[in-house]
C-alpha cells in the first residue's frame, strides 16, 4: 500500500528550505520531530518504501489502525497495521494526514544504541530535494526541485525503492540506495555474480546483522566505479542466503550505505530519480574502523554490553570469546556507565594496542589479553 502525504502551509508560509535538527549516528542521520505532538526521533531511511512507527509508540499515541499493508523486510515479509497519524512536525516542515504501517523496531534501535521512533521512508523523501552532509552532522529539506552540482548518479526506481549500478571490476551490480544502514552489503545474487579470485582480497565470517541472528561474511572489494569514478579498497558484507524478504529478489545485488556515501555532500533527488555526490573536503576516513578485536556488542536488558557476534578470524575469536559473554572492564575501566560508543572506542585503535578485558562467562569470570589488529583491507 502506498502511503500518501499531504503537506501543509504552517504558519500560512510554507518553508522552502528546512534544517532539521538532526543527530549523524555512526554514519545514519536521525531527526527529532513531533508525531501528533509528541517528541519522537526518527530515522532517514532510503532503504524503506514506506514511512513507519514503532509498534509501541504508535500503542502509547493511542493510534488506531485504518487498514493493513504488507511489509518487506531484509529477511523477512509481514501484514502489518497501517495508522492514521494527523501531525507529523519536523521544525519548518508541517505535514498532515500520514498513513504510517507499524513495527518492532527495538533491533535496530539495540544496533544504533538509540532508541528511535519510526523510519521516514521514501514516500516522504521523495517529495523533497534532501541533502545529506555528514561532516557537519545536519539534512536540509528543500522543496524545489532543479539543476544540482556534483558527480551525476542516474537511480532506477521500482516501486518505491531506488537503485543505482555499481561496477565491480567489469561486473555491473544493482544497488539498493539505503542511508538507513552505515554498513553496505552484497545479497547472495551479487555476491554470485562476482568472480571471486579477482574481486575479493580478504574474508572475515560471523558479522551480525539486526533483526536476524544468521552471521553474514565481511569481504574486502579491490575496486568499485560509480558514475565514472573508481574506488578501492571498499569492505563490504555479504549477507547469508534467504528465501524470503528483499535480500531474496535476484534483482537486488546490494545495499549502498552511508558508509560510501558519507565522503560526499549527498543531494537526494528522487522525485527525478537523480543521485548527486558532491566531494566532502572535511571527511576523514575512519582508519581505525576495522582496527579491532572483532566483537560486535549491544546493551541487553540489565543494562550490560553483551556480545552479539564474534567474528573470525581475529584477536576475539582466538582468545575464546562466545555469542552472551558481558564485557565488564576495559583496561580497568568499568563499562558501567558507558555508552554504546564509549565501548566502541575503547576497543579501536592502533594496531597493536593491547587490551586486558575482564569478562563474565555465565557463572564464571575471566581476564583475555589480547591486541587490537587490523582485520580487513589492510
Amino acid at each position: 500500500m502506498l502511503l500518501f502525504i499531504c503537506l501543509s502551509v504552517l504558519n500560512g508560509i510554507l518553508i522552502r528550505a528546512a534544517d532539521a535538527q538532526s543527530h549523524n549516528i555512526d554514519g545514519t542521520f536521525l531527526v527529532d520531530a513531533r508525531v501528533n505532538g509528541s517528541p519522537a526521533i526518527l530515522l532517514l531511511d532510503t532503504g524503506a518504501e514506506h514511512s513507519l512507527l514503532d509498534r509501541e509508540f504508535a500503542e502509547r499515541l493511542g493510534l488506531h489502525p485504518v487498514g493493513n499493508a504488507d511489509i518487506l523486510r531484509p529477511y523477512s515479509s509481514d501484514k502489518t497495521e497501517v495508522m492514521l497519524v494527523t501531525d507529523l512536525d519536523t521544525l519548518s516542515i508541517h505535514s498532515r494526514n500520514l498513513r504510517v504501517l507499524t513495527d518492532d523496531l527495538t533491533a535496530n534501535s539495540r544496533a544504533l544504541g538509540v532508541h528511535i521512533d519510526g523510519v521516514v521512508g521514501n514516500d516522504f523523501l521523495r517529495r523533497f530535494t534532501v541533502t545529506f552532509d555528514y561532516s557537519a552532522g545536519s539534512v536540509t529539506f528543500d522543496h524545489s526541485f532543479g539543476t544540482h552540482h556534483g558527480l551525476p548518479i542516474k537511480l532506477r526506481s521500482v516501486g518505491n525503492r531506488y537503485f543505482a549500478y555499481l561496477n565491480f571490476g567489469g561486473v555491473p551490480l544493482n544497488f539498493l540506495l539505503d542511508t538507513g544502514t552505515n554498513f553496505s552489503a552484497l545479497s547472495q545474487s551479487g555476491w554470485a555474480k562476482l568472480n571471486q579470485n579477482k574481486t575479493i582480497v580478504s574474508l572475515i565470517d560471523g558479522v551480525r546483522s539486526p533483526g536476524t541472528s544468521v552471521t553474514s561474511k565481511l569481504v574486502c572489494i579491490q575496486q568499485v566505479t560509480i558514475g565514472h569514478t573508481s574506488y578501492r579498497n571498499l569492505p563490504m558484507r555479504v549477507q547469508p542466503p534467504t528465501s524470503v524478504g528483499f535480500f531474496a529478489d535476484p534483482g537486488v545485488d546490494g545495499l549502498l550505505g552511508s558508509d560510501f556515501l558519507r565522503q560526499f555532500i549527498v543531494v537526494l533527488d528522487l522525485a527525478n530519480n537523480s543521485l548527486y555526490l558532491n566531494p566532502d573536503h572535511s571527511f576523514k576516513a575512519d582508519q581505525d574502523r576495522f582496527s579491532t578485536i572483532g566483537i560486535q556488542f549491544a546493551k541487553d536488558a540489565t543494562g550490560a554490553f553483551a556480545v552479539m557476534a564474534v567474528w573470525s578470524p581475529t584477536p576475539a575469536s582466538d582468545a575464546g570469546f562466545k555469542v552472551g559473554d558481558e564485557v565488564l572492564s576495559v583496561n580497568g575501566s568499568s563499562t558501567t556507565g558507558m555508552t554504546q560508543d564509549d565501548l566502541s572506542k575503547e576497543l579501536h585503535g592502533e594496531p597493536g594496542r593491547r587490551l586486558q578485558m575482564e569478562i563474565r562467562s555465565g557463572w564464571d569470570l575471566r581476564t583475555v589479553d589480547l591486541a587490537i589488529r587490523n582485520l580487513i583491507c589492510q
